[in-house]
């Protein structure tokens, strides 16, 4: 029995080897070693700006190099809920969700997903290898003592930022700094207290942290016409307590402002600022994704470096220069200026192509017509050429009778024609050309016939 069962087992196992392709068990098998696994945790929600630029940065760069690798995003949404029991519970659902589950890396976007990761990786995670970016002013001694750990730091060039301010604005009195009082907006006023303490001599500086929004309006409206603000909350709540979005303030703040307003990240242009050296986090999130890359094809983390710079760069937005009367030739060289008008060809663009194309389509029409006309006057011309040459022809074949030998009687002087008969030779030269006779009598006949010649006149 067990000697049948084995052979039928067998035989299975042949069918199958011979319905299964060749290879295709083992190319299905290394398919899916291959196909790794990253986790993004986003500090956020999904639609807010500054943490999707990051991702999407993230997300096509990695995927250029590594099609295969499934990506999955775990939002925290940190900026519309915070406190310590909210962290607690995040890295529960954490540990919970994905404590046997694996990672070949994780990605975290912006501080407050760090600091989770901070807490529970080793619990949740073990050792994957860790990629951060969006983490403001980020502290390398967090690391000490810390593997496999690497990111890019978002700092903000707020001292750059400043210096443009005196050059573009020389009777600046007062900056104000505009900040919201989450994790990332402490660090950032931080970052920019440090960035004002160096030019501390050129004017005086006010923050405003953590405003209502109809507070910052009012505020915002009696600001002094020598004033500049820098604008840099993450979110800005009204009078019920609801997080308006960082870009949403945005504009309410710009559109009751009476002066500038620079900012420190590119999401914010186009928002209502007039620019600076900002950070673009879609450019973190490709940078961050080079490391990523680097790393799940098995570069070791300690070869890399831990920590690099912020990649900012000069970006203005036109239609606020053109609100407060920038000059561009006044911007720092190689800058960005987005809204800016296209030159006048470039803007008449559609109305110059369509009357080019008019004007080619008439001179079309004409040609048409030209050629028509000159097809039927060709046409009348060969057919009267044809008509021509066939007379010439008929012509020419009468000629040639007249040119050959003509047999004619020596004695009456008759033609024979070429019906073998006799005729006059009048008659036959009639015929046979366009010859037409009329008949007198000559004077040696006349003298022949009727004896002296014509009387001539004296």
């Amino acid at each position: 029995m067990k000697k049948s069962m084995l052979r039928l087992l067998l035989f299975f196992l042949t069918i199958i080897h011979l319905i299964v392709p060749a290879g295709a068990t083992c190319a299905y098998a290394a398919e899916v070693k291959t196909r790794q696994k990253v986790l993004i945790l986003n500090s956020y929600h999904s639609g807010y700006r500054g943490s999707d630029d990051i991702a999407k940065g993230f997300t096509e760069t990695l995927l250029k190099s590594l099609p295969q690798t499934e990506i999955k995003t775990e939002y925290l949404d940190s900026k519309n809920y915070s406190g310590s029991a909210f962290d607690a519970k995040i890295v529960d659902l954490l540990r919970f969700k994905y404590a046997r589950r694996h990672f070949d890396l994780i990605l975290s976007t912006d501080d407050y997903a760090f600091d989770v990761l901070e807490k529970g990786r080793e619990s949740t995670f073990g050792a994957t290898p860790v990629v951060f970016c969006g983490t403001n002013s980020f502290d390398p001694s967090r690391l000490k003592g810390k593997r496999g750990i690497i990111g890019i730091d978002e700092r903000p060039s707020f001292k750059d930022t400043l210096d443009l301010i005196f050059r573009l604005h020389p009777k600046t009195q007062e900056i104000i700094a505009i900040s919201d009082q989450s994790v990332t907006g402490r660090l950032n006023e931080e970052e920019f207290r440090q960035a004002a303490a160096k030019v501390t001599t050129k004017a005086r500086y006010t923050y405003l942290a953590g405003l209502r929004m109809d507070e910052l309006v009012a505020r915002v409206k009696k600001v002094k016409p020598d004033s500049v603000m820098v604008y840099f909350a993450s979110f800005v709540e009204d009078r019920n307590g609801e997080r308006i979005s960082s870009n949403d303030a945005l504009r309410i703040v710009s559109d009751a402002s009476p002066v500038p307003i620079y900012g420190g990240w590119e999401f914010s242009l186009g928002n209502g600022i007039v620019g600076g050296r900002l950070i673009n986090l879609r450019e973190h999130g490709a940078a961050a994704a080079v490391m990523a890359v680097s790393i799940l094809k098995g570069t070791a983390v300690a070869t890399t470096p831990s920590i690099a710079p912020s990649p900012n760069k000069d970006m203005f937005d036109y239609k606020q220069m053109q609100r407060f009367r920038i000059p561009e030739s006044r911007l720092p060289k190689g800058s960005i200026v987005i809204n800016k008008p296209p030159n006048l060809l470039w803007s008449l663009r559609v109305e110059i192509l369509a009357t080019i194309s008019i004007i080619l389509l008439f001179a079309l029409i004409d040609n048409l017509f030209k050629l028509v006309h000159s097809r039927r006057t060709i046409k009348k011309h060969r057919d009267a050429l044809i008509e021509r040459n066939a007379e010439l022809e008929e012509a020419l074949s009468k000629i040639k009778v007249l040119e050959g030998i003509i047999p004619v009687c020596m004695y009456c002087k008759q033609v024979q024609n070429d019906e073998q008969s006799w005729q006059q030779m009048e008659s036959y030269i009639s015929q046979h050309s366009e010859a037409q006779f009329s008949h007198g009598i000559c004077p040696a006949c006349f003298a022949e016939r009727f004896g002296d010649g014509p009387t001539k006149k004296a």
